[in-house]
């Protein structure tokens, strides 16, 4: 209330000066003029009612248009709605500001509209295009099966091309995540070896060893997503692995992924989950997207997973992955 008085002084500060200088005005003149100072006097305390009667009741009215319009302030969101029901004042210029505000929630309301339909044709697009490659690329996976000298090679990039499509369509589908998942109990250790399936000529390309100790391990989770978590931690530890191999184990609560690789730089560990961060080995391997890790994090985070990664460069890595909130969920 303080501040909206100060404020009020200052912008109505040429009425309450001209009501003093007028006054002067008058008390010079009489004065000069040796005329008896009741009539001025009278005429001055007149004139001062009235003036703090419509200093009141001018107060009142900014006040409660003050209000209103710090309430609508603080809302999320503006419609028109709330234009309909604002109160500014019948004067020319009030109507008129309502008039602009109005035109200007209807151009948001039409561009914001226009996003989303634009949004949704890229999404429908990337969806279609996505499809349409997946044939080309079913025919040359066929045709690589069939050909004798067909090498390990062509059917890892074949792969390769697969898995980005994947993330592609995964990456479109998170905008709606929540609507997505379909949570029921799920075998951890199979779902691991769909991965290690996926990618077993990635191993033996690289002469890399898989260990998997054995273990069982049912969660309440979404299949379709923990596939995606695990590929993308499992591709990278083959990725950046040169020498040795993957060793998957897991302990109470945790799924632990652990490679020989080149590890991650400590300056990198605090960001890897930063979308469109690939740190120095991304940078090293020219096919790094920087989207991976940071699609699977916001995944796990849906599905009730801690992520936890560990590093030493020369050394390898740790990913551990902990399953904890829909543990309980069926029980």
């Amino acid at each position: 209330m303080t501040q909206f008085l100060k404020n009020y002084i200052k912008e109505k500060w040429v009425i309450y000066a001209l009501f003093v200088m007028m006054s002067g005005m008058f008390l010079a003149t009489f004065f000069l003029y040796n005329l008896s100072l009741t009539p001025f006097m009278d005429g001055l305390l007149f004139v001062f009612f009235i003036l703090v009667i419509w200093t009141l009741v001018d107060m009142k009215k900014m006040y409660k248009e003050h209000n209103m319009l710090q309430d609508i302030i603080e809302q999320e969101s503006v419609d028109n709605v709330l234009y309909q029901q604002l109160d500014i004042g019948e004067d020319m210029l009030n109507k008129d500001y309502q008039a602009l505000l109005k035109k200007v929630s209807a151009t948001n309301q039409h561009l914001e509209h226009q996003l989303v339909k634009e949004q949704q044709l890229l999404l429908d697009y990337y969806a279609m295009w996505s499809h349409q490659i997946k044939t080309p690329l079913a025919a040359l996976q066929v045709l690589v099966e069939t050909e004798p000298e067909s090498t390990t090679k062509i059917k890892n990039e074949i792969s390769t091309i697969d898995g980005y499509l994947s993330m592609m369509l995964h990456y479109l589908k998170m905008t709606n995540l929540e609507d997505d998942l379909v949570l029921k109990k799920v075998e951890l250790s199979s779902v691991v070896k769909k991965v290690i399936k996926k990618y077993r000529m990635f191993f033996i390309q690289k002469d890399l060893s898989v260990e998997l100790v054995p273990f069982q391990k049912e969660i309440v989770t979404d299949e379709k997503w923990l596939l995606f978590i695990l590929e993308q931690l499992i591709f990278n530890s083959i990725k950046y692995t040169k020498i040795g191999g993957i060793k998957i184990d897991m302990t109470k609560d945790t799924l632990t992924i652990t490679d020989s690789g080149i590890g991650i730089l400590p300056q990198d560990l605090p960001r890897i989950f930063e979308s469109g961060y690939t740190g120095f080995n991304g940078r090293q391997h020219q096919k790094a997207t920087g989207l991976g890790l940071h699609m699977s994090q916001n995944i796990a985070n849906h599905l009730g997973i801690i992520l936890e990664i560990s590093s030493e460069i020369g050394k390898g890595t740790v990913v551990g992955m902990t399953f904890s909130q829909f543990e309980n969920m069926y029980d």
